[in-house]
């Protein structure tokens, strides 16, 4: 459903000169449609929460309206809760990681860098932790952690997850979610994710 969507985004950009003279367009994707596009996680997705430049965002609204998606099918509310050079950041590291959720001729959708991921996921439950996203913040928080948990072919350092902190100013990981993560994801995968 949302890859036919981004080929219609995609199409419009050409339809626009003002749009199209940025194209190739990237944006930076984290949340559901990280998780359903890359991991398959069954969980479904309303919206796809991405980091782009704002000339993008008019041409994102009015394919949401002019195909009855709604204004909102593809939104950078999430780059309200980051600083100019963390989002500049997480762009470079989004580059290197090189994980593309989708391409088209004129727009490129990266995944956002896993840890980041992990970072927002798990702060999302520690400062909101009966959010209506909780039950899907957790599962997705499983999938990132274990595919980190390959790639660092072992268990990760509990206090560096805790401390992760892109912005440099946000709250701190709660251990309570991490002690909850933890038994959910030995539960499910038979170790211990962190040492």
């Amino acid at each position: 459903m949302e890859g036919n969507r981004i080929e219609t985004l995609d199409k419009f950009v050409t339809e626009d000169e003002m749009i199209y003279a940025f194209s190739p367009i990237t944006m930076v994707s984290l949340g559901g449609y990280l998780a359903v596009s890359h991991f398959q996680n069954p969980s479904t997705t309303e919206d796809i929460d991405v980091i782009i430049d704002p000339e993008l965002q008019l041409a994102m609204v009015k394919v949401g309206r002019d195909l009855g998606f709604g204004e909102k099918w593809m939104n950078d509310s999430v780059a309200l809760f980051v600083s100019k050079s963390a989002c500049e950041s997480i762009f470079e590291d989004a580059e290197k990681q090189n994980i593309i959720l989708w391409s088209g001729e004129n727009i490129r959708i990266l995944a956002a860098p896993l840890e980041w991921g992990l970072e927002t996921k798990l702060r999302r439950l520690s400062t909101k932790p009966h959010h209506l996203k909780a039950i899907t913040d957790v599962e997705d928080v499983l999938v990132i952690l274990n595919t980190l948990i390959d790639q660092n072919e072992g268990p990760l350092e509990r206090d560096t997850i805790r401390k992760l902190n892109r912005n440099g100013f946000d709250v701190a990981i709660a251990h309570s979610v991490l002690d909850r993560v933890a038994k959910t994801y030995q539960e499910r995968y038979g170790n211990n994710p962190f040492f």
